[in-house]
């Protein structure tokens, strides 16, 4: 957003307004300054046609033309409006049900709940030793009742790279499945309709490398789940939105509240053996993803 011009009078400064509004170019009135109320362009590429129109405005600003642009404006205002309301009711809103039908789901976000799903299935949701010696960031074993690997990551070294991103599709039980398909299938749709399929892929192999790494040096290779990915996914939405409000993103302050309170509810060993650490190196890799994406790209004052 960037400052157009400041006008004395506010009838005339309204009138501008409208004439931008008109020719497509959203606008707003900022607080007056010495020079009168201020008029911003909302979006930078606009600014070169904006200037042009300024220019023309001031050399006759009581022309038919601009006076009859208020009706028009209004009109456009009150459409703008509907619209937005529209938009936030497709927001994922606690205050009617944690989780939103949506009958679209991109294409990214459906395969990995597919491959979650498969997995799933194959390893009998983390009854499949077996199979699930495979999926670990490194084989280990239980020994005097203690987990015992060996560290280096001799197996990603000698090729199973795999292993750095399959503990994010094991699961092991149905509701933790459940769980977290439902938000994955939420928090990545609306990031690969707003930033497309190759960002949400990039999103999701970082921020799962972030969370299942601080997970394995926090307690080992014994773990597993989508939900680090899901948190980051929703650290970068909730930041991404708070410091650029015109990123199309959003999410109901309720779904954040409840997710930051089920995340310090895991931490107190009440709901079962869960993976903390990689629920924080998702939730504070997401965060910063979002500040910085937000930073560098912000469009808005």
């Amino acid at each position: 957003m960037r400052l157009l011009t400041s006008l004395p009078d506010k009838k005339l400064a309204q009138r501008l307004s409208d004439v931008l509004l008109t020719q497509g170019i959203k606008n707003q009135f900022g607080e007056e300054s010495a020079g009168g109320p201020e008029i911003w362009i909302i979006d930078e590429d606009q600014m070169e046609r904006a200037e042009a129109l300024l220019r023309d405005f001031l050399g006759d600003p009581n022309q038919d033309r601009y006076q009859a642009a208020h009706a028009q404006a209004q009109m456009l205002r009150l459409q703008n409006r509907r619209a937005e309301s529209q938009s936030r009711s497709k927001v994922i809103d606690l205050r009617t049900h944690w989780h939103r039908y949506n009958r679209q789901i991109g294409p990214v976000t459906l395969t990995l709940i597919l491959i979650s799903v498969a997995v799933g299935l194959l390893t009998q949701l983390g009854r499949n030793t077996e199979l699930l010696s495979y999926l670990y960031m490194t084989d280990y074993q239980v020994a005097g009742g203690y987990l015992r690997w060996r560290a280096g990551f001799s197996e990603i070294l000698h090729g199973q790279v795999w292993r750095l991103w399959t503990p994010l599709f094991i699961h092991s039980g149905l509701l933790h499945l459940l769980f977290n398909m439902l938000w994955l299938k939420d928090l990545g749709t609306m990031i690969e309709k707003r930033q497309g399929s190759f960002f949400l892929i990039l999103q999701v192999a970082v921020i799962g490398l972030a969370s299942n790494f601080s997970q394995y040096f926090w307690s080992g290779p014994n773990f597993g789940g989508m939900s680090g990915v899901v948190y980051g996914l929703l650290g970068y939405i909730w930041i991404r939105e708070r410091f650029d409000p015109w990123c199309g993103l959003s999410l109901n302050p309720g779904v954040v509240t409840m997710m930051i309170v089920w995340f310090f509810l895991c931490m107190t060993g009440l709901i079962g053996n869960v993976a903390n650490a990689a629920h924080a190196g998702g939730l504070v890799s997401g965060m910063l993803w979002g500040f910085l994406a937000a930073k560098l790209g912000r469009r808005g004052p």
